[in-house]
């Protein structure tokens, strides 16, 4: 039987107060926007084995888009190039919604506007630790 504090459990739980749905640990839900596929399923693969929840994985910007105010996803993992086009107004409406996201790109920080400069950049190719370091810093 699964710990009732992870799992979607209905109902009362013993030791906490009646109204304690607030209270239930989730694992947080990752959005991956990656336009290779077998990149995208390797990051989903990671994302799954480090107990991370994969929300979706869309490979257009305007994939993305459409889920912006969705509330489908916590954290956001982002390819900076997508079919031509950058992933920047897509980082650009989760700043403003102020949801957590980092940058994933085989051309490095140097590649990253200077507004999005605080944001984490995991250089591909990226292993899991990488990718559960930044995850944490994201997911506090």
């Amino acid at each position: 039987m699964g710990d009732p504090a992870i799992s979607p459990h209905r109902g009362p739980i013993p030791g906490l107060p009646a109204d304690h749905t607030h209270m239930r640990l989730v694992a947080p839900r990752v959005l991956v926007v990656e336009d290779e596929m077998t990149v995208a399923m390797l990051i989903e693969d990671m994302v799954s084995e480090l107990a991370y929840e994969v929300a979706a994985v869309v490979p257009r910007l305007e994939d993305a888009m459409r889920l912006v105010d969705s509330e489908l996803f916590d954290i956001a993992v982002l390819d900076v190039h997508l079919n031509g086009k950058t992933v920047f107004a897509f980082a650009d409406e989760l700043l403003e919604r102020e949801i957590p996201f980092l940058f994933a790109t085989a051309y490095g920080p140097h590649s990253i506007p200077a507004k999005f400069q605080d944001r984490a950049v995991l250089r591909k190719p990226f292993g899991p630790v990488e990718l559960r370091r930044a995850l944490m810093q994201l997911s506090g």
